[in-house]
């Protein structure tokens, strides 16, 4: 089997196609089998660890409150004595995305691209040979991840924890409302710089695994790709992309939650708030939460976990071949500019 390695700087690159959903529907359909292969051992990783996770707190705390909601999509566990949730269903509209875990998402991205690229130049792969060639990449992989992580998140938590013991004693002696708007605009800055650099990095697994890139040299690939005049373009690709997820966990976990109350007495009143004008809602930020005194069956745990493992797995290889096909294009576009 050929691979990526040994044929140079750059793998060749197939010719554009003029409809994107069409070219994501052919990655989808002429590589579903081995895409499914490729995110198996994720998946049950993914499974065994959130599994775990929402466990947890039933070892640790004997008494409680579980919230589940079909917006956020996690069931949290919340200590009784620190709890303010009334127990009950509530209705609420929120025009926020969810921010389920993407472990999975990015652990995939990779190894996905690589199948992808692969078939697009009419090469077969096998379930060994694409995790032997993402594994030859772990460096730039997660050097990549943690240069990323510690500038967005790292960098952030350590500034603001420095901050709040600097000015705590502002705070002390009423000026909070100053420091307030002060750490407000800190806060607004940072996320239209997360938000930029999120799209402009947005092709950095391809440049590692097409272009056999260092982190930072694909970092700084992907920024060379995402121009100014196709920043706002991507942004809004990744927010239709972002936005259907959110809907269909939203479906998915209602439906979910509709079948389990038949069978799980404490889900009936979530059931009977889900009627078919509430479930339209979801299309536009509706969404149920409700909370239980005490931890919901594993049953109910393992289903919620379930649908977003399913949720990020059929999701995995759209975004795969998204960034993929709009990396190609942008790379075709810059050869033509440098070459003319």
């Amino acid at each position: 089997m050929q691979n990526m390695e040994g044929t140079g700087d750059a793998v060749p690159m197939p010719q554009r196609h003029p409809r994107l959903v069409s070219k994501i529907f052919r990655d989808y359909r002429n590589n579903l089998g081995l895409f499914w292969q490729v995110m198996l051992p994720l998946i049950i990783v993914n499974l065994l660890l959130y599994m775990g996770i929402f466990l947890l707190p039933t070892l640790m705390f004997s008494e409680g409150q579980w919230t589940i909601s079909t917006n956020s999509g996690f069931s949290t566990y919340t200590s009784s004595s620190q709890s303010t949730q009334p127990i009950g269903v509530v209705w609420g509209t929120n025009f926020g995305f969810s921010s389920t875990h993407i472990g999975l998402l990015w652990l995939a991205m990779c190894p996905l691209v690589f199948v992808i690229v692969q078939h697009r130049n009419g090469m077969d792969s096998t379930f060994k040979a694409v995790w032997q060639q993402t594994f030859r990449k772990t460096v730039p992989i997660l050097g990549a991840a943690f240069f990323i992580g510690m500038l967005f998140f790292g960098v952030p938590i350590i500034f603001g924890f420095l901050a709040f013991e600097f000015f705590f004693q502002e705070f002390v002696q009423s000026n909070a409302p100053t420091l307030v708007f002060v750490f407000a605009c800190i806060f607004a800055a940072w996320f239209v710089l997360f938000a930029y650099f999120t799209v402009k990095w947005s092709l950095y697994n391809q440049g590692i695994m097409i272009e056999n890139l260092s982190a930072i040299a694909a970092l700084r690939r992907s920024s060379e790709l995402v121009r100014r005049s196709t920043w706002w373009k991507f942004l809004g690709i990744y927010l239709l992309l972002i936005w259907a997820s959110t809907v269909l966990t939203s479906l998915l976990l209602s439906l979910v939650l509709v079948l389990l109350s038949f069978a799980v007495p404490e889900l009936i009143p979530m059931r009977e708030v889900l009627q078919p004008v509430k479930l339209v809602s979801l299309l536009v930020g509706g969404y149920g939460k409700m909370t239980l005194e005490g931890t919901p069956n594993f049953w109910t745990i393992g289903a919620i976990v379930s649908v977003h493992t399913l949720v990020h797995s059929i999701l995995a290889p759209i975004w795969a071949s998204l960034t993929t096909q709009l990396y190609m294009e942008q790379a075709d576009e810059h050869a033509q500019q440098v070459s003319a």
